[in-house]
């Protein structure tokens, strides 16, 4: 039974505020040979945020440090040694691997890692940052510096990337963003540099950009609305690449809570739609959303059972050659820092489809904040 205990605090005798976090994920899938195994992955998170030369909190710092060890039957697989070989899709090289042994790894690496100074009007930010453009649930094509696939295991867990960020808010809505990172081949990262022009116009934010990604210019808009008691959503991106010829990726989504005597603490639904016009190119280092066909509809479902328990469900579909992912997902609030989910991905299709070839995977995940 789900019962809430108090959280507790991290206190420390140093400067700034420290928290954390531990999740404990254990996934059962199929490993390339076609048996059924089981995996286990540990991760202690360390933050630290704190001012820097004087008290004011217009320069501060933020560090996120990750110790991470997993160990179990899909560590041993040629797939999964060879894929652990790989660097991180960062310019810093700030990884590193402890141990690798039979059915072990264990490595630890430098999650976020900047230093922002912000007077109200300007911000400059330099270091290891998440950058969050879009306004897609499931797919944002604008976000170039991270995109993360809907079908990821831990999609929460963005890398960031190793840039600077300039912002001028101009008003209280409006801003101008300028982004560049530098690329490093050896790490499949290009370089790439952005501009994104942000504004609120009565219940709309819309959004325009402009840049260059690695061999591509591309230009994009997104924006995000208040609909019929819902939210509409929708974003743009047209790519040029160097020698190719150009492609457009897009997503739209309406996203609607059902609050009536049926579902009394509120249905939440959305609906999403992704075009992808670079379906089946070769990725290379422009780092962009993938996939083989043109055409995926998402749907997703969230109700909660009790104020400690959640049911969601989420489901992809390949409208051109016939495949499926869904994701069904049960959380439980052990507590206020305590958090436990299990869930499934699904993966149903013939052969040469978008979610043909995946396996499905069985998940159990602990999450503790402090």
């Amino acid at each position: 039974m789900c019962a809430a205990t108090p959280a507790t605090a991290l206190e420390t005798g140093l400067p700034g505020e420290f928290s954390g976090s531990y999740r404990n994920l254990l996934f059962a899938g199929d490993n390339p040979a076609g048996h059924v195994v089981q995996t286990d992955l540990n991760r202690l998170r360390l933050e630290w945020t704190t001012p820097v030369l004087d008290a004011s909190g217009r320069l501060n710092a933020h560090l996120a440090y990750d110790n991470e060890f997993t160990a179990g039957g899909l560590v041993s697989t040629p797939v999964y040694q060879a894929a652990t070989r790989i660097p991180e899709a960062t310019w810093l090289d700030a990884e590193q691997t402890v141990l690798r042994r039979g059915r072990m790894f264990w490595r630890h690496r430098l999650y976020r890692g900047w230093v922002n100074w912000d007077n109200g009007d300007v911000q400059v930010k330099l270091g290891r940052q998440r950058i969050a453009w879009g306004s897609g649930r499931m797919w944002n094509p604008t976000d170039r510096f991270n995109p993360v696939d809907p079908t990821a295991l831990e999609g929460d867990q963005k890398i960031g990337v190793d840039s600077a960020l300039g912002e001028w808010r101009y008003r209280p809505s409006g801003a101008v963003q300028l982004v560049a990172a530098p690329g490093r081949g050896a790490h499949a990262v290009s370089r790439k540099t952005a501009m994104r022009v942000r504004d609120t116009f009565g219940e709309a934010d819309i959004s325009l950009l402009a840049g260059r990604m690695g061999s591509e210019q591309v230009a994009g808009a997104d924006f995000a609305a208040n609909v019929l008691d819902g939210g509409l959503h929708g974003e743009m991106l047209r790519a040029r690449p160097s020698g190719a010829s150009a492609y457009t990726q897009l997503s739209a989504g309406y996203e609607y809570t059902v609050l009536n005597a049926a579902f009394p603490e509120g249905l939440y639904l959305l609906g999403e739609y992704f075009f992808n016009g670079a379906a089946g190119r070769v990725n290379g280092a422009n780092e962009r959303l993938n996939s083989t066909v043109k055409h995926l509809a998402g749907l997703s479902a969230g109700y909660d059972l009790t104020p400690l328990l959640r049911l969601e469900a989420s489901t992809i579909l390949d409208v051109v050659k016939g495949s499926s992912f869904v994701a069904p997902k049960l959380t439980c609030s052990l507590a206020r820092n305590l958090e436990l989910s299990v869930f499934g991905y699904i993966f149903a299709g013939p052969a040469g489809s978008e979610f043909g070839a995946r396996t499905n995977l069985y998940v159990a995940q602990f999450d503790a904040y402090f």
